[in-house]
């Protein structure tokens, strides 16, 4: 069974981790975030360049041009769109494994959807995990390919929030991937518990 909502009897809570109250960790990655947005951004330049070599104009015509109004209110617009897509992903996710409807929300510093009433197998936590950041980043480059070279600049600006929005997902699967196969994983959105088979 890879999604439940009755933990097995033998099973005990192993860690648990609270987004929302644990402050130290949330600061610790933001500033983590940055610096993974910065290689990112790094690597996905890189790529629409080798995809598309003409987006080095604009990219030049835009640096030096500075930074306007309108570019600010761009990059807002397309920070909201990115944060909402990014969770509607997961939340896809969550549906397609267990065919109920997931929650969203929000919280500092971050937004979440979850499904509280469901444990999740290892495998299937982190294909809900990772699938924003590999199925969109992968999305955007296929639609580089082919896009209007008006719309590479904020297709690659996209990529890039929705990388460095990624850190804390990229935590909690790092976490989990490095505990045992058989392990079962609840996602409350601001907090996650994950439950190993107690030792007889």
């Amino acid at each position: 069974m890879k999604t439940t909502q009755t933990l097995p009897t033998d099973y005990s809570l192993a860690w648990s981790l609270e987004l929302q109250h644990n402050t130290r960790l949330n600061i610790i990655l933001q500033v983590i975030g940055l610096g993974w947005m910065a290689l990112a951004g790094w690597l996905l330049t890189i790529c629409v360049l080798w995809i598309r070599p003409e987006l080095a104009a604009a990219l030049q015509g835009n640096f030096t041009g500075g930074m306007m109004l309108t570019g600010l209110l761009i990059l807002l617009v397309l920070m909201i769109a990115v944060i909402i897509l990014h969770e509607l992903v997961h939340g896809l996710f969550f549906w397609i494994f267990t065919g109920k409807h997931p929650e969203f929300g929000t919280g500092p510093g971050y937004a979440y959807a979850a499904m509280p009433d469901w444990f999740f197998s290892k495998g299937r936590y982190l294909v809900i995990g990772l699938s924003p950041l590999v199925g969109l980043t992968a999305l955007g480059l296929a639609a580089c390919a082919f896009a209007p070279q008006a719309w590479l600049s904020a297709l690659l600006a996209s990529m890039i929030i929705n990388a460095g929005g990624a850190i804390g997902d990229m935590y909690v699967c790092w976490r989990v991937a490095r505990d045992g196969p058989d392990v079962w994983i609840k996602d409350s959105g601001d907090g996650f518990q994950l439950y190993r088979r107690r030792i007889q």
